[in-house]
């Protein structure tokens, strides 16, 4: 009985917030909700889960996609998703970004979270900031828990029909730690099947500098994306 009360007494509340909503406020829920669109959702299959150069699914195969959602006034947020392959491990990355166009650039900045289903101890956070300009971009991470710095300078062209996208990165960790110097070069494609867009590819990670070692081999990515 005792639970039922507190059931109905809930129900109540909720009843009598959304009663309680103004016509000025539904109006303004309905112009935010109106000014947000879905920003595409896909899914693909990766011969290895691959993060900044360096492998992270000890070279099983990986299924990964996303979705997200972003307003007009240049606010976004995403899910992402990575299996990692050993030990039932899925990494979920949610992003919240503010991203503007000044004309000759743009720009953007935001926070990530890193969880790990099954692996609660690898959980990090990150903040960021970013430029971009028709010649590529420049994007600036600072890792909140190991206090790292990571530097992504990625640009790309079209040739033939293909996209060919390079990016160096160059990590600072703390003191005591080796640099990590990772330049990626990734060859793609779209396939327009009605509303789908099959997208093949493959990138190559090449280490450079102190972080090239036979414990972290240079890393070749093969995959197979759907957006819809």
């Amino acid at each position: 009985m005792l639970q039922r009360m507190k059931n109905i007494t809930a129900m109540s509340a909720i009843a009598v917030g959304l009663w309680a909503i103004t016509p000025a406020q539904a109006a303004d829920m309905e112009s935010i909700l109106s000014d947000t669109e879905m920003t595409g959702s896909n899914i693909g299959l990766y011969s290895q889960y691959v993060w900044r150069g360096q492998r992270q699914s000890a070279g099983a195969m990986s299924v990964q996609g996303d979705v997200g959602m972003a307003h007009d006034s240049g606010v976004s947020a995403n899910v992402w998703f990575a299996t990692l392959g050993t030990g039932n491990v899925t990494e979920f990355d949610f992003t919240l970004d503010y991203s503007a166009d000044l004309g000759f650039m743009g720009y953007s900045a935001g926070v990530i979270l890193y969880r790990y289903h099954n692996s609660g101890a690898s959980n990090a956070s990150e903040v960021y900031v970013g430029a971009n300009h028709e010649l590529g971009s420049a994007t600036l991470y600072y890792d909140t828990n190991s206090k790292n710095i990571w530097l992504d300078l990625s640009s790309g062209i079209e040739l033939a029909e293909f996209a060919v996208e390079g990016t160096l990165s160059y990590s600072a960790p703390d003191v005591g730690k080796s640099e990590f110097v990772n330049l990626a070069v990734g060859i793609s494609q779209d396939i327009e099947l009605d509303d789908v867009v099959l997208t093949p590819s493959f990138t190559y990670n090449y280490h450079m500098g102190a972080f090239d070692t036979l414990a972290t081999p240079d890393a070749l990515l093969l995959s197979v994306n759907m957006a819809y």
